[in-house]
């Protein structure tokens, strides 16, 4: 079984979209920015009214106010579900719970006040249960139900026989679906842990400053979540097939790292994993695994586990290992899960990666021989017997690369030409025609785009007629073997020539000012420093040009030449600097 989990993380078009309907613009505000956060896709109405109004069949959750003016979200959600829409919705009011909410076609009962995680656990079971057959959604809606009225006193109910009946039903359904409905309840108990966990893993991101970090706390959070008895987490070298255990939670890693390397059933799913950037599962692990994961003390438990690539576009960090004490216990929800936790654990190492080399003193370089034609900047040169040098990357996104690059020994007309009918150059503009020339291409496919993604800088790229020289810079404690991989694997005819550390010499702020007050004529510096008071690079501005310029007593025109002379030695002050520290 594998889910394909090559995604960064779920994009904003395929997040669940959840309607938050209450007349407290404060408390739908704080539910829009929990939901955010919990990676959904938030509407929200401050009225019954705009509520239908904004009621389509994208929504696939709903949090319902019932105590509004005017339309009621009792009203409302009898609106909806007249509609036919079948959306799972949760009452989210101030109101204590009566009787009369026995008969009501909701899902969940939130009493105000909520915090965040009501919210998003709410959201989460609900979207889980969408999914269930429709008698064992009722089931866990009634049980929703009778925990709301369990929660008061019966002697303040209006008819407690009610409840009394509510209970009887929810039993004799029970026994009718019991294997079906004990199954539905586990799969919720580990979905409610694992969300729990990305959540805690999202925060981690925020403040790690370390791959070790990020590591340690997903294991840890798994292992101590009580619906998985081991997570460890280790790279796997393609090449030798053997394993680099690195954490593990549940389970003594050292262990691991001994026994693992020759269980054959392990080195296929991490290798398929890898391989493909998709989860795997073992349905029902062997003794032989489970003795040498979780010691000989369990060769008599039933053991299934999930393997999720810990994946970054092109760049693969490793595998995540999880365990569950019974068999078959990963079901299609939970793998969809465990893959998205992979793509954002693969995200999370690969920011902090950047960060830290932004931050380094000391840097590594790699230099690789780059000969694969299917590199677009390759493949020019090749066929045009021209020399290019990178001299920049003015954008980058997930689909495309638009690089400026100069091209000697031939006119920029003919590359020009070459260039605009290549089949993996997506656009190209000549820009200054002269030897060398500047062209401006934007690419679908380069090994500057698989190294960018994956976390480095790349500091030089020249190609003499199709062999090429390209130099990234890396952090140094990357893993520079899964760079590798990422690049080897997308070009194959490339290679890692040579590895350098690279003390890098940093400019002080204080000779960056003197450098560029050197730089500087006083009435360029006067006319930037009284632009900047006056608000004029502020958006929208708080003064106009004219402001400006009148204030020193110069025309617009003028003020614009200085403005525009002293920008650009700023920026040369700058560039200089970045040049400074590559070299």
């Amino acid at each position: 079984m594998s889910i394909d989990s090559t995604e960064d993380a779920p994009s904003r078009e395929d997040a669940p979209v959840v309607l938050v309907v209450d007349d407290d613009e404060d408390l739908a505000e704080t539910c829009e920015y929990w939901l955010e956060a919990g990676q959904y896709v938030p509407i929200v109405a401050n009225s019954g009214e705009e509520a239908l109004e904004a009621m389509t069949a994208d929504v696939d959750a709903v949090l319902l106010d019932r105590r509004m003016p005017t339309l009621s979200g009792d009203e409302v959600l009898e609106a909806i579900r007249e509609r036919g829409f079948d959306v799972p919705v949760a009452m989210m009011t101030a109101v204590a719970p009566d009787t009369d909410i026995v008969d009501m076609p909701f899902d969940d009962y939130l009493v105000k006040p909520v915090s965040q995680d009501d919210v998003l656990e709410a959201v989460d079971e609900m979207l889980a249960r969408s999914s269930f057959d429709d008698d064992v959604r009722e089931y866990f809606a009634m049980s929703s139900t009778e925990s709301a009225l369990a929660a008061r006193e019966s002697e303040e109910l209006r008819d407690a026989e009610e409840l009394a009946a509510l209970r009887d039903e929810i039993t004799e359904q029970y026994e009718a679906y019991e294997p079906v409905i004990e199954r539905r309840e586990r799969e919720l108990e580990r979905l409610t842990h694992i969300n729990t966990v990305i959540r805690q893993v999202d925060r981690v991101l925020v403040d790690a400053e370390s791959r070790e970090g990020i590591e340690s706390e997903v294991c840890a959070s798994l292992a101590a979540s009580g619906a998985y008895s081991v997570a460890w987490i280790t790279g796997y070298n393609e090449r030798t097939e053997r394993f680099d255990p690195r954490v593990a939670a549940g389970a003594d890693v050292d262990r691991i790292e001994a026994a693992t390397a020759d269980v054959s059933e392990v080195a296929t799913r991490v290798s398929e994993a890898v391989r493909t950037g998709e989860v795997r599962v073992i349905e029902s692990v062997s003794e032989r695994h489970r003795a040498a994961v979780l010691g000989e003390d369990a060769s008599g438990s039933e053991t299934s586990a999930v393997v999720a690539p810990l994946s970054y576009r092109e760049k693969t960090y490793g595998a995540l290992l999880v365990y569950a004490d019974r068999e078959d216990a990963f079901g299609e929800q939970e793998l969809e899960v465990f893959g998205e936790l992979g793509a954002r654990i693969g995200n999370g190492i690969n920011s902090v990666e950047q960060r830290n080399l932004l931050l380094a003193d000391t840097i590594v370089e790699l230099e690789f021989q780059h000969t694969d034609r299917s590199d677009p900047f390759v493949d020019l040169s090749a066929s045009t017997g021209a020399t290019t040098n990178l001299k920049g990357v003015a954008s980058t996104s997930d689909a495309s690369l638009t690089c400026y690059l100069e091209a000697s020994g031939i006119s920029g007309a003919s590359f020009l030409e070459a260039a605009t009918t290549h089949d993996r150059v997506e656009d190209v503009r000549l820009v200054t025609e002269g030897d060398p020339s500047l062209l401006e291409v934007t690419v679908s496919s380069s090994a500057v785009h698989t190294l960018s993604s994956a976390g480095a800088t790349v500091k030089t790229f020249r190609v003499e007629a199709g062999e090429g020289r390209l130099v990234a810079e890396v952090a140094p404690d990357a893993d520079l073997k899964a760079l590798a991989r990422a690049v080897e694997s997308a070009y194959p005819e490339t290679a890692v020539i040579s590895k350098r550390r690279v003390e890098r010499s940093v400019q002080s702020d204080e000779s960056f000012r003197r450098d560029l007050e050197d730089r500087l004529t006083d009435r360029q510096q006067t006319a930037m420093e009284t632009a900047f008071s006056a608000g004029y690079y502020d958006w929208p501005r708080e003064s106009t040009a004219e402001e400006v310029a009148a204030a020193m007593d110069i025309s617009s025109p003028t003020l614009h030449e200085h403005l525009r002379a002293g920008e650009r030695k700023l920026l040369e002050s700058f560039m200089s600097e970045v040049d400074d520290d590559e070299r």
